[in-house]
């Protein structure tokens, strides 16, 4: 087993990494419809999209961000043109988010702009064993763990 001493400088690696994830999180960016989106909103909005519209606890649980953010994000987007709220036809007290034509937009250029941007990102994945791919999300699943402890 490796010292704490020898681990020290890879976990500064992934907190660089993180730092910059942060700073991206705080950027604002136009996906061709004219309106600055933040992550958190253009997220939103392509989790909507690729759900084929849901519920603000479905939403919540997807992201992985409380019914209460979620509202108040949902309460933006709709807002800004890009979401509407539609009655559940099949119970009435629940509504239904979809998106708007804008949104719809917006949510289309956010992916095609994760397949130019992230195309290097990508293709490392791709070409990653099925072994090295399992290790990959287990990094993952222990590192949302260890944020997970942070946020209690």
């Amino acid at each position: 087993m490796r010292s704490v001493e020898e681990i020290i400088p890879h976990m500064r690696e992934i907190g660089r990494v993180l730092v910059k994830y942060n700073m991206v999180e705080r950027r604002a960016f136009d996906f061709g419809i004219g309106i600055e989106l933040y992550p958190s909103e253009i997220h939103t909005l392509s989790t909507v999209d690729q759900l084929g519209g849901c519920g603000v606890t479905e939403l919540a649980r997807e992201s992985g961000v409380t019914k209460g953010a979620t509202s108040q994000l949902v309460s933006k987007l709709v807002k800004k043109g890009l979401m509407v709220k539609k009655p559940d036809p099949e119970n009435g007290s629940k509504v239904i988010l979809r998106l708007t034509e804008l949104g719809k937009r917006a949510s289309d250029n956010h992916y095609k702009f994760h397949l130019s941007h992230d195309r290097a990102f990508i293709n490392f994945l791709q070409e990653m064993t099925e072994e090295e791919l399992l290790v990959f999300d287990e990094i993952c699943s222990k590192m949302n763990e260890w944020m997970d402890n942070y946020l209690k």
